[in-house]
C-alpha cells in the first residue's frame, strides 16, 4: 500500500503530513485528539451531505484553536483520525481502530474530490510526497519501519524523519556497504541506529515539513551520525 499506509497486515500508519506533530502536545493528549476527532466525525458526517464535512471542519477548527503550535504556519488538518478496518482477516464484527489516516480520503467517501473540504485540498493531499516516501528504497525502508514501531506514533516519527535516515543511507555507504545488503545484512545495524534514536528523544515529533537548512559539515557521515545521536564518534554502537 505503500509508506504512508503500510500493507494490510501493519496495523498502524503515517500521519506527520496532516500536520499532527506540528501541536505541542504528550502521547496521551494526541491519542485524546484523535479519538475525539473520530467520535464527533462519526457523529456527525454523512458523505451523502458534503456539506457535513465542511461543518465538521469548522467546528473542530474551533475546538483546536488554542492548542499551542510549533509553527504558526503549518496546518493541523482535523480530518486526521483513527480509521476502523479489517485487520488480518478478522470478521467485520470485530473490526479495531488501529491506524492513523484521512477520514474523507476518497477510498472512504466514494468521492474522488471529498479532500477538497481540508485546507489544503484534493490535488495537494493525494500529491505530496515526503522525502522518505521519495526514497530509492522506500519499500524497504516501510518494512524496517513496521518491524521497528510499536504504534501509529512512533511509525510517524520513522517515516517522516528523512534527516536520520538521510545519514544512515550515507554512513552505511561511507562504510562501503552496497545498498543491495542495507536491509539485510546490515539490518540489525540500522535497527540498533533506530532504537538509539527512540532512547534520545531525536527528531520524534516531525510534520515532515522540516528542512535542514543548514550545509553539512566537513566531517564524515559516520561522525555526523554521531553527533546527530548525541554519541560520541567512536560509540562501539556504530
Amino acid at each position: 500500500m505503500g509508506l504512508c499506509q503500510p500493507s494490510a497486515d501493519v496495523p498502524f500508519s503515517c500521519g506527520a503530513c496532516c500536520g499532527l506533530f506540528n501541536l505541542e502536545l504528550k502521547p496521551d493528549q494526541f491519542r485524546t485528539l484523535l479519538k475525539d476527532r473520530t467520535e464527533t466525525f462519526k457523529e456527525s458526517v454523512d458523505f451523502s451531505k458534503p456539506y457535513t464535512m465542511a461543518e465538521f471542519r469548522k467546528v473542530r477548527e474551533e475546538a483546536e484553536k488554542n492548542y499551542v503550535k510549533k509553527d504558526p504556519l503549518t496546518y493541523n488538518c482535523p480530518f486526521l483520525g483513527m480509521l476502523t478496518e479489517e485487520v488480518n482477516g478478522i470478521s467485520p464484527e470485530t473490526k479495531v481502530r488501529s491506524r492513523i489516516g484521512c477520514m474523507i480520503h476518497p477510498v472512504y467517501t466514494g468521492d474522488p474530490r471529498s479532500q477538497n473540504y481540508s485546507f489544503y485540498g484534493a490535488s495537494i493531499c493525494q500529491a505530496y510526497d515526503c522525502r522518505n516516501k521519495e526514497r530509492n528504497f522506500a519499500d524497504e525502508w516501510e518494512n524496517v519501519f513496521s518491524e521497528f514501531a510499536d504504534d501509529s506514533f512512533s511509525y510517524s516519527s520513522l517515516s517522516s524523519d528523512y534527516r536520520s535516515i538521510d545519514l544512515i543511507e550515507g554512513y552505511l555507504t561511507e562504510k562501503g556497504i552496497p545498498s543491495s545488503e542495507w536491509f539485510t545484512g546490515s539490518r540489525e545495524t540500522i535497527l540498533k541506529i533506530l532504537k538509539i534514536k527512540f532512547e534520545q528523544n531525536i527528531s520524534l515529533w516531525n510534520t515532515s515539513f522540516e528542512l535542514d537548512m543548514e550545509s553539512p559539515p566537513p566531517i564524515s557521515f559516520k561522525e555526523r551520525l554521531a553527533k546527530w545521536l548525541g554519541l560520541e564518534s567512536d560509540d562501539p554502537r556504530l
